[in-house]
């Protein structure tokens, strides 16, 4: 877990997160990237990942590239004053995966993705707002941030950019960050970070964000899909004289009341939230991992042997675990639907929703189960769990 090095987990959770900035030095002191820039720069040639590349030109001159590129792209650009951004990096390389298990103390639904930046000396991505949670982890080289609270709305941005940058920032705070120091910003907090050197390198940690009309178009879709709330409107008591074409108040309180309704339903909103959280977007349902053929599958009793002698199942980082808790068993989500747990023990669906991984040890007292071992096989099959190598 990271290290909070002035405060405790617990001012950071009260008085921190979503609230404030706070800058933690020596965060993640014995943190070595597991890329160089060679290697995040062949991420940008593949078709399936998403990538781009900003090039300052002038103060608030800005040019932005998007990938895939090619090897020529690099040779072309600038020595200086350029950033390439690599987005969904956690899906794709395993030791940034396990970067995550360091920031276990918010749930790990919340997180969308590690987005990592290489920058030459000067190169930024020019000062903006996002409307997320982010932790800013500087994994090699320096970078200089400048922070401000002012002026974070909409309508501040420089035109004719295809970057959305703050046209007005006026500087509220200046920091120099080194390998192992983390920056977590809320949202709505301006921040303008430059690359002091060459071999720049920035992880960000970032969390989902739930627009409210987000949650209200699927909360109805889920209503649609489980053929729920189909209470029907009661019209309030008409005044004799009343005027034809007016919606009046009291037909408003009507209506309103059976929305309210539905949403005192706590087992349909759990079932709704879950699925919701765990839902992928386009880019990660895409990356999903290919389920064995029918040929390449074994038995059960074949996979439970295996069990016994692999080093343990560890989980496809593209996949969404959740649980919530319903009628004092865990009801088990997975990538938006809720899933089948075939009669599975609770401990095994709260690990399994928990942990990256399960050891031999940990199966050894589960499997003996039958709906353990029907759960484990099926998210096998789909690849969603795999032997670790």
């Amino acid at each position: 877990m990271i290290q909070f090095q002035e405060i405790d987990l617990k001012t950071f959770l009260s008085e921190y997160w979503q609230k404030k900035p706070l800058v933690i030095r020596n965060a993640l002191p014995a943190f070595e990237t597991p890329l160089s820039a060679e290697e995040l720069a062949g991420l940008s040639l593949e078709e399936e990942v998403e990538s781009r590349i900003v090039i300052q030109n002038g103060e608030q001159d800005y040019q932005l590239l998007k990938g895939p590129f090619d090897e020529s792209t690099f040779s072309e650009l600038p020595q200086q004053n350029w950033t390439l951004l690599i987005q969904g990096v956690d899906r794709l390389i395993p030791d940034v995966t396990d970067l995550l298990n360091d920031f276990d103390f918010l749930p790990r639904w919340r997180i969308d993705d590690i987005m990592i930046s290489y920058a030459t000396q000067g190169g930024n991505v020019g000062p903006h707002f996002d409307h997320y949670d982010v932790f800013l982890l500087q994994a090699a080289g320096k970078r200089r941030w400048q922070l401000t609270s002012q002026a974070c709305s909409e309508d501040n941005y420089i035109q004719g950019v295809d970057l959305r940058l703050m046209k007005t920032f006026s500087v509220e705070e200046d920091y120099v960050f080194e390998a192992g120091d983390i920056l977590y910003l809320p949202p709505k907090w301006g921040h303008h970070g430059v690359a002091l050197d060459n071999e720049c390198m920035t992880y960000s940690i970032g969390y989902r964000t739930y627009r409210g009309q987000e949650l209200w178009d699927s909360f109805g879709d889920h209503l649609s899909e489980m053929n729920a709330f189909k209470e029907l409107y009661i019209d309030p008591q008409w005044p004799e004289n009343l005027n034809p074409g007016e919606v009046t108040e009291t037909a408003v309180d009507q209506a309103q009341e059976l929305l309210q309704s539905i949403l005192q339903d706590r087992g349909l909103l759990k079932t709704w939230f879950g699925r919701f959280a765990t839902q992928l977007d386009q880019v990660a349902a895409q990356q999903l991992p290919e389920p064995l053929t029918r040929e390449e599958t074994p038995s059960i009793e074949d996979f439970s042997g295996a069990l016994m002698i692999e080093n343990g199942l560890i989980k496809d980082p593209v996949c969404r675990f959740a649980y919530a808790e319903m009628d004092d068993k865990p009801l088990l989500y997975i990538n938006g639907a809720i899933w089948n747990d075939f009669g599975a023990q609770p401990t095994l669906i709260r690990q399994i929703a928990n942990q990256s991984f399960l050891t031999q040890e940990d199966l050894n007292k589960l499997i003996s189960h039958s709906g353990n071992l029907e759960l484990l096989f099926d998210l096998w099959k789909l690849q969603y769990w795999v032997f670790i190598d």
